[in-house]
């Protein structure tokens, strides 16, 4: 039971209630199929979010001001959509505000959770420690689970059958909704998972290695497949201690060379890996249609050309400025998401959209590059945050996701934990250091 002061009642529930978060969005998925289904997994985050502002308030953390700042800011132009769109006007107020507010408060999410965590951690940083601890080995094996039954045949497949495309499988992602979406979270939860367990259990490290790697092949997402296989090669690497490259610079140099020698091996044998996966006929139909760009991007830069022109065709400069919304895009276009999301919510809410976009990215890499020379987790987190910009800017469903963005933002605030510091430091061994060193 973690003792917490009176005025921290909220952060109390938040600390047995956020840990399932993962769980209810498998469970409300589960249930999808029934009558009369609720949408469980949103009122449980709505829930988490009303906690999360609460305890801020009793705090009285003035960051709340410059959210709600930019809150208003983002629905400038979607509000303007509203007033002069009879298509909008027609769906009634509660339509329009359920189609802005989810997508504006899931990417306002992050920065709002990250400046909880840090609050709640400079107030009781065990408790801190054992949330993300609990948080991320539950979200994790919800994963693991999940995967485990789309394999045995329940839930539904990663993607759907493509027309002109053979493909032998499909993937599994469990209950879930988002495949890409899932996918980020593995990589947050994994490198939690990863750094917490080397060097000091090697074994757990190894297990949580080749979990994170099958489950990437089974969900089939470039982002999945490429940073699991970069989390796990350069998290202990981003551990190592002062003095290790000096110490062991022939092994690690010999380990490069088997990587690279790995590499060169995937990319000879590139066509009937991928043939195995299933993964050939499709990257071989995107290259055909679009060449390079089309694998890389999945036809993303054709969506954006698209949405560009329609919407420079049919609102104003000024109103394009302030962003034309969600709702604004969706009467001219059935596929309004670009998934690239830097674009996504330029387009959506104009000025304030970069400016969310930017703020998330610049203050979570600003915090970790202030520790990164007396924190050992600080640059793995900023090796995950560098990670999921170039998804963000690839692939999408980082700020736009309803999943990513309570353990990436608890990752983040990690990095403020002294609690950290010590257990690392006492069980790493200690390394020969040369006379020109100095102990920071």
């Amino acid at each position: 039971m973690p003792k917490l002061a009176a005025k921290s009642w909220p952060a109390m529930l938040l600390f047995y209630l956020a840990p399932w978060f993962l769980l209810v969005d498998s469970i409300s998925g589960a249930l999808q199929s029934l009558p009369l289904v609720l949408p469980w997994s949103l009122f449980y985050k709505a829930l988490l979010l009303t906690l999360l502002v609460w305890q801020l308030i009793l705090w009285r953390d003035k960051t709340l001001l410059l959210l709600m700042g930019l809150l208003l800011l983002a629905l400038i132009g979607p509000g303007y959509s509203y007033l002069t769109l009879p298509a909008l006007q027609s769906r009634g107020l509660a339509g329009f505000a359920g189609s802005e507010l989810p997508v504006l408060l899931k990417a306002l999410a992050p920065l709002l959770a990250f400046r909880f965590y840090q609050q709640f951690c400079a107030r009781y940083p065990a408790e801190f420690t054992v949330m993300t601890d609990r948080l991320m080995l539950l979200s994790f094996l919800v994963i693991q689970l999940n995967l485990a039954l789309g394999l045995a045949g329940f839930g539904d497949t990663a993607y759907q059958p493509m027309d002109n495309v053979a493909q032998s499988f499909l993937g599994v992602k469990g209950f879930f909704y988002s495949t890409n979406e899932l996918a980020a979270v593995l990589l947050v939860v994994s490198g939690w998972l990863l750094w917490r367990s080397w060097p000091r259990h090697k074994a757990c490290f190894v297990a949580v290695s080749l979990l994170t790697i099958a489950s990437a092949i089974l969900l089939l997402t470039k982002t999945g497949l490429f940073g699991s296989v970069l989390l796990v090669t350069f998290i202990p690497l981003l551990s190592a201690r002062p003095g290790f490259w000096r110490q062991h610079y022939k092994k690690v140099l010999s380990a490069l060379l088997l990587l690279l020698s790995a590499a060169l091996l995937l990319v000879w044998y590139a066509e009937p890996l991928l043939r195995a996966a299933g993964l050939y006929d499709k990257l071989a139909y995107a290259y055909q249609q679009r060449g390079v760009a089309g694998i890389v991007l999945s036809s993303r830069d054709l969506y954006l050309s698209v949405i560009w022109q329609q919407t420079e065709q049919h609102y104003t400069a000024l109103h394009r400025f302030f962003g034309v919304g969600l709702a604004g895009v969706s009467v001219l276009l059935k596929k309004y998401f670009i998934e690239i999301d830097l674009f996504d919510l330029m387009i959506f809410y104009g000025i304030a959209g970069a400016l969310i976009f930017c703020l998330t990215f610049g203050h979570f890499m600003y915090a970790c590059c202030r520790r990164l020379s007396d924190h050992p987790l600080a640059a793995t987190v900023l090796f995950i945050n560098v990670l999921l910009l170039g998804v963000a800017m690839f692939a999408g469903h980082i700020l736009t996701s309803g999943m990513l963005w309570l353990p990436w933002a608890l990752l983040n605030a990690a990095v403020c934990n002294q609690l950290l510091l010590s257990p690392l430091a006492s069980t790493t061994p200690k390394v020969v250091r040369g006379p020109d060193e100095r102990l920071t």
